[in-house]
């Protein structure tokens, strides 16, 4: 083996010098990266929650939830927290859900609600804003109406959060372990492109996947004039908002279990396919800087394994070299996967998880394909 090593580096041509160069150069960037937003994401340590109790407006945009208030809300009104209001924004919903609230709202008084009184154009975002506006505190979290009571650190973190100074508490939100391909790959998704976000704040370039479990202070909002300008983008919502909001050194991170939310929803094929949606539009409104990294690192990615293939192919002496470099990538991925699914409580998806990291690449660029076109071609 050493010999046939020595051999081929003493007559290496310049095809194959480059081949080898860009091989090592795609390994050492992907490896750099692995650590950046993988490892140190994993293993960074969890702030702790304090003393600290600064009023938080609870925020629940629902239309025809009826089910979900009835049996959800109580549970949402008993947290521990001393200082907080639940406030129900009702987007002219059809059902019972306004004598729902109502009627728990005469028994509790940190329960308020508004809402919509007629069926109007871009009502999630109106709903939204009327929330902001009817909102007793200017620290707002935003939850949905399916969204199980959390841990009493929840608040708490957010609490110590905001006591530093910090205008933006960026939270994770889970899902059930249930029955359904697509609802495991809508998990999977769900995980990686949370996940993708928190890594992105930590290095300096912050932005949030979604709205949920996002704590921010409404004067930000009224400060940007919400939704101004946007209130069209069908697939978005607050966060296209707390994009704008979010700065390097103004966001924490709640990278915990017990600040985690969970939300009581088995999603299907379209909720999987929306997800990847969202993601899309999403990526036109953030800065070029983000955009440019993470269509870079998703090409990284996607060409390594095949390119390394094809160098393992032309240069078979190397071929315990590349399969190493392959391994030591797969390990410290498989290191940084499963702590980051224990620390955020979530399970059954690491070896899924696993496989779904190698593929979203491709998946990426064939999904973001087949949106484009379908715009493009309604």
């Amino acid at each position: 083996m050493l010999n046939e090593l020595v051999a081929f580096f003493r007559d290496i041509q310049l095809f194959e010098s480059v081949m080898l160069g860009v091989a090592g150069g795609i390994w050492l960037l992907l490896l750099i990266w692995s650590i950046l937003f993988g490892l140190r994401l994993a293993f960074r340590k969890a702030e702790a929650s304090g003393a600290s109790s600064v009023p938080i407006s609870v925020i629940v945009v629902e239309r025809n939830e009826e089910e979900n208030l009835r049996k959800k809300l109580q549970g949402w009104l008993s947290m521990g927290y001393p200082d907080y209001e639940l406030l129900v924004v009702d987007d002219f919903s059809e059902d019972h859900s306004l004598t729902v609230v109502g009627m728990m709202r005469l028994k509790e008084p940190k329960l308020k609600m508004t809402g919509l009184n007629q069926e109007t154009r871009y009502s999630a975002k109106l709903a939204r804003n009327l929330g902001m506006k009817a909102a007793s505190f200017d620290k707002v979290v935003f939850i949905q109406p399916d969204t199980l009571t959390p841990d009493n650190h929840w608040l708490p973190a957010m609490a110590t959060a905001f006591s530093k100074n910090k205008e933006v508490a960026v939270g994770y939100t889970r899902f059930p372990r249930a029955k359904g391909y697509f609802h495991h790959l809508f998990r999977i998704e769900s995980f990686y492109q949370q996940t993708e976000s928190m890594a992105f704040c930590l290095n300096g370039l912050p932005y949030v996947a979604n709205e949920e479990n996002i704590g921010f202070d409404r004067k930000a909002y009224f400060g940007i004039n919400g939704f101004a300008g946007k209130i069209g983008e069908e697939f978005l919502n607050l966060e296209l908002v707390v994009n704008q909001i979010i700065k390097k050194k103004n966001n924490s991170l709640l990278l915990a279990g017990n600040t985690s939310l969970e939300r009581d929803l088995v999603a299907g094929k379209q909720d999987f396919r929306e997800l990847y949606y969202k993601a899309f539009v999403l990526n036109r409104y953030l800065p070029f800087g983000i955009r440019f990294l993470r269509w870079w690192i998703n090409w990284l990615r996607a060409v390594f394994l095949p390119f390394f293939v094809v160098c393992i192919i032309l240069f078979k002496p190397l071929w315990p070299v590349f399969a190493a470099l392959i391994f030591i990538l797969a390990v410290i991925r498989m290191v940084y996967l499963k702590r980051l699914l224990n620390r955020l409580s979530e399970s059954g998806i690491f070896v899924t998880s696993l496989l779904y990291g190698w593929l979203i690449p491709w998946i990426r660029i064939f999904t973001n394909w087949r949106f484009r076109y379908k715009r493009r071609n309604p």
